[in-house]
């Protein structure tokens, strides 16, 4: 990765006025942008073991164009969390020392824990794109596929219901269920040249709103459902002003 930030410039200027939600620091969607980027690359710089190389690159650009949109928002709301910090209760600005004291386990927490899950996620939800072209790719020699988690006690309970189900290639329950279902989620999909293709009685939903979803489909790492992406009705316009992503 070769982009930085400065913690204590982010905080400075975000003290000074410098940086607001009205004027998103762009070092720091930059910085976020190209650590979760890296991931996807990873996966689609390697030389394609199928012929539809086209098509892999356009799964690629838009799993990037998602993960800018995603980056702008995600500085959108860190910023928006340290600044709610500038003033006390009676309205006066906050001493450095005390708003810097607030505000660095509030970016450690954005930069350090969650972009390190944020980028097993995008790496894992690139594979599972690139996985998905080669299930569609190879669909007459494979058409169905099963469902496998790791079956483990850390195995997530509606996750566990769904071991072993088989359906077609073109199976709706692939829309919303094609791993990563969650967050560090370790489920696969084997393809299967022929076996019995299971009921959808009792199968569950999946309830991770952020992963119902199929990347290789959708061209999402992560959906509008995510957090990152509300934002109060009045501060909509300002997701559009920054970087040109458009209303989140």
């Amino acid at each position: 990765m070769g982009k930085t930030y400065s913690q204590k410039k982010l905080i400075d200027d975000i003290y000074s006025g410098e940086v607001s939600k009205f004027n998103l620091p762009g070092y720091l969607f930059e910085y976020t942008f190209e650590a979760l980027s890296d991931e996807v690359n990873k996966v689609f710089e390697k030389t394609p073991d199928f012929p539809d190389s086209g098509e892999r690159k356009e799964i690629a650009k838009a799993l990037n164009a998602n993960l800018a949109r995603f980056s702008g928002a995600k500085t959108f709301q860190e910023v928006n969390d340290i600044s709610k910090f500038l003033f006390d209760e009676d309205g006066f600005k906050m001493p450095f020392k005390q708003f810097e004291e607030i505000a660095k386990p509030i970016d450690d927490i954005y930069n350090k824990t969650w972009l390190k899950t944020e980028q097993d996620t995008s790496f894992g939800q690139a594979q599972s794109a690139d996985s998905w072209l080669q299930y569609e790719d190879e669909e007459e020699i494979f058409p169905l596929l099963q469902y496998q988690t790791s079956a483990d006690e850390r195995v997530r309970h509606d996750h566990a219901a769904w071991d072993n189900l088989i359906y077609p290639v073109g199976h709706p329950f692939w829309d919303t269920r094609m791993p990563l279902n969650g967050y560090n989620c370790r489920c696969r999909v084997i393809q299967l040249r022929e076996g019995e293709v299971s009921g959808t009685k009792g199968v569950p939903k999946n309830e991770e709103k952020p992963f119902q979803n199929n990347a290789g489909k959708t061209g999402e790492v992560f959906t509008d459902k995510h957090p990152y992406f509300k934002v109060k009705k009045e501060d909509r316009p300002l997701t559009r002003d920054n970087f040109g992503l458009g209303n989140l």
